[in-house]
């Protein structure tokens, strides 16, 4: 849905396409035919946890954004600085996650203490600088891909209608990539009309930012400990949504309140049981959306195949009624090869661990280590040869895996969300050379300059 300005003002001043002396003052070197609609990640993430000290070196924000994101200051027993109320600026509330859905006016949620998807930054240069009009999907944060497709399909049409344009560019990051293939290869442009063919008619390329062509082994993982938390098994949701993260699953699920009666809503448009989903469905949900990340999934290799191996993944796949088992079933290579579509993908690598990413004991840093354990390179979830498309065809280009010098710490997934370039990025002067150093608005830029030195 389209980006509001500034000021939250009318839809007429938005990233609409840009024209007059904002037009005329646009970077052409990144400035391109189509508009731009970014497709975000998976999960949200607050701001801070409420165990997180406000500032200090184990801070969850630097200490330049404390003013910004601590809409309530206080302080702690020490008498350091504390916060009562994360939440985002009040000119950042129109970037998904939003409170609002865009498409039925009667779903809400309060997310105000989530990080955005992507970053103002991010926005303002790709719009601003470059003169794109840029809109961004508000998907379910945790759910399939087939569903986070039809949100994406939504947005899509929407810039495809307001700018009386005839195709986008995709920017997906993570497992907004495959959301974005999968709307490519297999949603039609308007169920009604089938003769109007699929989404990849409306699609000129599709960029992919960490993603995860060859599956997530964090995804495994995280599906690993879900199934011991159960003994073995899937169904005791009570004890495994608690380590997906409840609160979050929650809070950004949709809410519609009916007679007095708020109920949970996966998506906008909703059918059956989507439309009132219970504990179990939330939980079902976001099983899914690992489900769908996995490597055993996405690019199952050997190692994935045993006996014991395929007699849980059975198990799952009956749980969550599931019947094609791997991504090829539902995308073979062929529907994407020569399709019309460019496919062209951008990699993070991390190259030394830091502690401000998560202790030893973290979830984040254990990820990190038995991936590079079992995969080698990774960029803290997913492992820097899984990031790049596997497919041969013409139209799928690796275009640069991020990771500066040596002795640098690399680059961690979330660099490219924008949301802290000094956390995730490496140091100044261990940064990628140019074109591609400096923060990730930078790097944005730099994409639509090799989009458009494509053609586009």
């Amino acid at each position: 849905m389209p980006l509001i300005s500034k000021t939250g003002a009318a839809l007429a001043l938005t990233c609409a396409a840009l024209s007059g002396a904002q037009a005329a003052e646009a970077d052409a070197t990144c400035q391109l035919q189509h508009p731009i609609v970014l497709s975000h990640h998976w999960s949200a993430r607050t701001i801070c946890s409420e165990h997180a000290p406000a500032t200090g070196p184990a801070s969850c924000v630097e200490a330049e954004d404390y003013g910004k994101y601590c809409a309530r200051k206080t302080q702690d027993a020490q008498g350091q600085p504390a916060c009562a109320d994360w939440r985002v600026p009040a000119d950042e509330e129109d970037l998904p996650p939003r409170n609002t859905n865009q498409v039925d006016s009667s779903l809400y949620r309060d997310v105000r203490a989530y990080h955005r998807y992507f970053s103002k930054a991010i926005v303002e240069r790709l719009r601003d600088t470059c003169g794109n009009a840029v809109y961004i999907a508000d998907k379910p944060a945790f759910a399939s891909y087939e569903v986070r497709a039809l949100s994406l399909r939504h947005t899509v049409n929407e810039a495809l209608a307001r700018e009386h344009a005839s195709k986008v560019i995709l920017i997906g990051m993570s497992q907004g990539v495959q959301d974005a293939r999968y709307m490519i290869a297999k949603l039609l442009v308007d169920d009604q009309q089938p003769a109007l063919g699929t989404m990849k008619s409306k699609v000129a390329a599709l960029v992919g930012l960490a993603g995860e062509d060859g599956g997530a082994e964090s995804a495994s993982l995280a599906l690993d400990v879900l199934s011991l938390s159960n003994g073995g098994h899937w169904a005791d949701y009570q004890k495994a949504i608690a380590l997906i993260g409840d609160q979050a699953v929650n809070d950004t699920t949709w809410k519609r309140t009916t007679d007095g009666q708020e109920t949970y809503v996966q998506i906008e448009q909703c059918r059956g049981a989507e439309c009132d989903l219970d504990t179990e469905g939330r939980y079902k949900s976001a099983l899914h959306s690992l489900f769908d990340l996995s490597p055993q999934y996405m690019r199952p290799s050997l190692a994935q195949q045993g006996p014991s191996a395929a007699a849980k993944w059975q198990q799952l796949m009956a749980y969550l009624g599931i019947t094609q088992a791997h991504w090829a079933d539902v995308i073979p290579p062929a529907l994407e090869a020569h399709n019309g579509v460019d496919y062209v993908s951008y990699a993070a690598k991390i190259n030394h661990w830091v502690p401000a990413w998560g202790g030893t004991f973290t979830q984040d840093f254990l990820f990190f280590a038995d991936i590079t354990l079992s995969s080698g390179a990774n960029d803290g979830y997913v492992s820097v040869k899984r990031q790049r498309y596997a497919n041969t065809a013409a139209n799928f280009h690796h275009v640069k895996t991020l990771d500066g010098t040596l002795w640098g710490r690399g680059y961690h997934h979330m660099y490219f969300s924008g949301r802290n370039d000094k956390l995730y990025a490496p140091q100044p002067w261990n940064q990628e050379a140019a074109p591609y150093q400096g923060p990730a608005a930078d790097f944005y830029q730099q994409v639509a300059r090799d989009l458009k030195a494509r053609g586009f």
